[in-house]
């Protein structure tokens, strides 16, 4: 059985292919098709190989040697640091791929059961989805930190009354009172009414009154750092226009996850479970994939890289 050991890095991966006959021999090859073809070179019909997952920079790996279906085990992470605890220390490219391949013409059989085994369609659409998801949640946060960088110029006191910068509510309230002078001469009832409407009633108007009284109050004794017509009142303001776009995509693509994973049976079992929900489920199997092929937990765990301490008391 030959045996490659792959160091994938951005653009261009580093092997080490060790034959059955014990012999090494190391190559480069970059992720386009003439690269494939060097790897391709070295492939025969009992060829084993073995890579860390390393996320974007995999996937063209991946992918090709699905199509070719060459037998490969992809390793998380942590279970490749555990594996190889001195593969760190003296970090090399090749060195790398080196005890990847020699991983694996020692521990295979371990490997078989610890792997990141792979998943397959539908799991690929709700893996791409997922992966969009969290990609939106990070970048509203990013905005959100922004707006909230702006508030403590304009209107501190406003970060602490709303903890959901990203809710309805909140953003209608950082739009027309960012600056405590936009309160001045305004009564509460006036100020309330005002965002009652702003809001297209989607909000009880008792919930209204309460946070306007919080804002309200609040106004008379802010010291802001910019006067209100300062450029950073506006900067605010798409700030808002920002998130709330943002809260829209995520509310499609969190739609468009649960609906394509409700067809699946693992969907409706872990869903199932109280304090699931199904949005955290669909997330779990977007990025787990179908978690029917794992044996055990064990492997599950690997898979995601986690490291889990158990705590136990009594019968259960």
């Amino acid at each position: 059985m030959n045996i490659i050991g792959i160091d994938v890095s951005q653009g261009k991966n580093h092997a080490t292919l060790i034959s059955k006959e014990a012999e090494k021999v190391t190559f480069k090859f970059e992720h386009n098709k003439s690269g494939f073809q060097i790897l391709n070179s070295y492939i025969k019909s009992d060829t084993v190989i073995i890579f860390e997952t390393t996320g974007v920079y995999s996937a063209q790996l991946t992918a090709y040697l699905k199509s070719k279906k060459v037998r490969f085990y992809e390793l998380n992470l942590l279970e490749a640091k555990l594996r190889m605890a001195s593969l760190r220390r003296n970090k090399t490219d090749k060195n790398d791929s080196f005890k990847l391949a020699l991983l694996g013409a020692t521990q295979l059989s371990e490997i078989k059961n610890h792997c990141n085994k792979q998943s397959t369609s539908p799991y690929d659409s709700l893996r791409i989805l997922s992966l969009r998801y969290r990609q939106l949640i990070k970048c509203r946060t990013r905005i959100i930190n922004f707006l909230r960088s702006g508030l403590e110029i304009t209107f501190p006191e406003l970060n602490q009354i709303f903890k959901n910068a990203y809710a309805v509510l909140a953003l209608q309230m950082f739009r027309m009172y960012c600056h405590p002078d936009f309160l001045v001469g305004l009564t509460l009832k006036e100020m309330t009414n005002r965002v009652y409407q702003a809001v297209n009633k989607r909000i009880h108007k008792d919930v209204i009154q309460n946070y306007c009284a919080q804002v309200w109050l609040t106004a008379k004794n802010s010291y802001p750092a910019v006067p209100a017509d300062s450029l950073e009142v506006e900067i605010i303001s798409e700030y808002c226009d920002e998130i709330e776009n943002y809260n829209k995509e995520i509310a499609y693509i969190q739609n468009k996850l649960i609906k394509t994973a409700a067809s699946l049976d693992n969907f409706k079992f872990i869903s199932s479970i109280p304090g699931a929900g199904q949005l955290n489920s669909a997330l779990l199997l977007g990025f787990a994939g179908d978690i029917s092929r794992f044996d055990n937990y064990k492997q599950l765990n690997v898979f995601l890289g986690l490291d889990l301490n158990r705590y136990q008391s009594g019968k259960y």
